[in-house]
């Protein structure tokens, strides 16, 4: 049986920065990352491998610098974790491990909307195969609706005009990108939108997917209609906890794996990290939901840095949101106004 001092499950942003904070903080340990894809996308560049970037391979992490750090990487599945015995179960083999980073991230979020089975409708995956696939769906089509008006809602509809494609988002609240920024800003961003074509229908509800055996209408709570031949949901994403509520890890008030301000879970050798493990925010302490790569990596470096001693704490969840609306960039970094008033701070602007 192979012997690692530190395993990493987990390879985007969490997994591979705690992997290089760990052979920094503790050079004479050895290291291992178990990734189930072949490629490891940079999460905040998905979208734009459907415009912007020429090829999908442009948004893919190298592993060669997993090498130069003296740092072994295994691509398979984890299915098991004996945490008694300290051993890694994969579908090939056991490994036994010192300590642990538990980094598998999230996974979309599926709604329960009639007909959401249907063929043609996809949540946005962090899969390298299956996006360069939806890439050649969406070169195919004519009309792509996209259901929510996130940061990654917004970003989908920007690249795909300029495909060529009729674009319509779908968003549940008032304004797109209204969860980090203000009306204000929002509304300027959706000027942009609208100018370039792209259909919004905000305040609107999907009640259900239409069609055969593909979708061919979104219909909305308002009675309104979309005709598409294509939809993509961007609606969010929940914490893949899969794996460590086999293992019995406790679970935090947000569904996710619960963590102290060192990153330690609930078993002393196994730490957590990235929009798997539990947060808290800077300005109250109380949950968090914000889940975003810089916040994966942030939490990456202190389980890192931590796993054989103390050295670095959390002092809590901070957002810095930027998004880019046809050359035109969008940016925060804290609260909003809206969201300081509601934690009860004076503001002024």
């Amino acid at each position: 049986m192979k012997n690692y001092d530190i395993i990493i499950i987990g390879g985007s942003a969490g997994g591979a920065t705690a992997a290089f904070t760990a052979r920094r903080q503790y050079p004479e340990k050895s290291i291992l990352v178990i990734r189930k894809d072949e490629k490891a996308l940079v999460p905040c560049g998905i979208p734009y491998m459907f415009g912007t970037l020429d090829n999908p391979d442009q948004n893919v992490m190298g592993d060669g610098v997993y090498a130069k750090n003296n740092i072994d990487l295994l691509l398979t599945e984890v299915v098991d974790i004996e945490r008694n015995a300290k051993v890694v179960i994969t579908k090939d083999d056991e490994i036994k491990y010192e300590k642990m980073v538990l980094a598998p991230g999230s996974k979309p979020f599926m709604p329960p909307i009639k007909g959401i089975d249907k063929k043609g409708i996809f949540p946005v995956k962090k899969d390298y195969e299956y996006l360069k696939a939806l890439k050649e769906e969406v070169e195919k089509v004519k009309k792509v609706t996209i259901i929510g008006g996130g940061f990654i809602g917004v970003e989908f509809a920007d690249e795909i005009r300029k495909m060529g494609k009729e674009v319509s988002i779908v968003e549940l609240l008032s304004h797109c990108l209204i969860i980090a920024f203000d009306e204000d800003i929002t509304i300027q961003a959706e000027k942009i939108l609208k100018e370039k074509g792209i259909n919004l229908y905000t305040n609107e509800k999907v009640v259900e997917f239409v069609g055969e055996e593909r979708v061919k209408t979104v219909k909305l709570e308002s009675g309104k209609e979309i005709e598409t031949d294509l939809v993509i949901l961007a609606i969010g994403a929940i914490p893949n906890i899969d794996l460590a509520e086999k293992i019995g890890l406790e679970i935090g008030p947000t569904e996710s794996i619960a963590v102290d301000r060192y990153m330690r879970t609930s078993d002393p050798n196994i730490f957590s990290a990235g929009d798997c493990a539990e947060k808290v925010s800077f300005f109250d302490g109380k949950p968090s939901k914000l889940r975003l790569a810089s916040i994966a990596t942030m939490e990456a470096r202190i389980a890192g840095a931590n796993l054989f001693g103390v050295h670095r704490m959390n002092m809590g969840t901070l957002g810095v949101f930027s998004t880019v609306v046809d050359n035109v960039a969008f940016a925060l970094a804290g609260l909003s106004m809206s969201a300081a008033k509601e934690k009860g701070y004076n503001v002024v602007t």
